[in-house]
């Protein structure tokens, strides 16, 4: 059994459990008992959809890891190229802690690929996790995965050494302004964006400018951080009201649990996004073209 076909019927599991079937509803035994056949070897995918009255289908989940940030092992530090993209990055599925066996990783072009297997009809919630020695582990939103399946999926992968120097700069600020030390942990990082933004279009600056953005549950400061956003030389600027030509924000030391975050800036309209935070992991980033993309369609720069 290839370790695709092994992932593939991994989310079945989770899949049949989440979202049930179209057909008259199946027993929680009966799906248990058709999946484990499977990975005995015991079921073929026909036998397993027979057995628990689901209609499957297999559809392309894929992406690129990118780096971010500045390649601090440079003396100077310079900032990775943009577009330059990170190998043998290792990609699971955080609602399927099973996949973190398959040994999914990003190749030397920073591309990674699987086929999922879920529910026709039936969207499946997906969210990755990135994790690779010298970088930080990174979880992202939770994509919505229809019946055409997902390629496009793109993250911004910083190192530890950028991520731990980043963190420390903003603690600091923060520090300076509330008079006290401040500790930053569990840091959400999204982009608003125009309608073409893209980590795999050279077009900068991609992000919309004058957007105002929160997060729900609200996160009351000092106890949690943000809205923060990113200036015109990316750097996270406490003093900024609104996004720039970037369009990135960050919210920090978020508890565990589910947050929605969205962007608001009239006449325009944002994609919402869902992510689940974990205590265990520290970084959740959303990347264009999958982050907060708006309808705003003006040229790179421009309001």
């Amino acid at each position: 059994m290839s370790k695709h076909l092994s992932l593939a019927f991994a989310l079945t599991t989770f899949a049949l459990l989440q979202a049930g079937c179209a057909d008259p509803a199946p027993t929680t035994n009966a799906t248990d008992e058709a999946v484990e056949a499977v990975y005995e070897g015991k079921m073929t995918v026909p036998q397993a959809q027979d057995h628990c009255r689901c209609r499957l289908e297999l559809v392309p989940i894929g992406g690129t890891v990118f780096h971010f940030g500045l390649d601090l092992s440079q003396s100077p530090p310079v900032s990775f190229p943009f577009q330059s993209t990170v190998a043998g990055a290792h990609i699971s599925i955080a609602e399927a802690p099973i996949t973190r066996l398959l040994n999914i990783r990003s190749d030397e072009s920073g591309k990674w690929s699987f086929k999922a297997v879920k529910i026709q009809g039936r969207p499946l919630a997906l969210s990755f996790v990135y994790e690779l020695a010298g970088y930080e582990t990174t979880k992202s939103q939770v994509f919505q995965v229809g019946d055409s399946g997902i390629t496009d999926v793109a993250v911004q992968f910083p190192t530890e050494i950028y991520f731990s120097a980043a963190k420390g700069q903003i603690e600091q600020q923060i520090g300076a302004l509330i008079g006290a030390p401040y500790t930053l942990a569990n840091v959400l990082v999204t982009t608003v964006g125009k309608s073409w933004a893209s980590m795999y279009s050279p077009q900068l600056p991609h992000g919309d400018p004058g957007a105002a953005v929160s997060i729900n549950p609200a996160a009351p400061f000092p106890a949690s951080l943000g809205p923060v956003y990113f200036n015109a030389s990316v750097a996270p600027d406490p003093t900024l009201t609104s996004t720039s030509v970037d369009g990135g924000v960050l919210f920090g030391n978020l508890a565990s649990g589910s947050y929605t975050v969205t962007a608001s800036k009239a006449p325009f309209t944002y994609s919402p996004l869902t992510f689940v935070v974990e205590d265990d992991i520290g970084l959740y980033v959303a990347s264009p073209p999958h982050a907060n993309q708006g309808t705003n369609d003006s040229p790179a720069g421009q309001p």
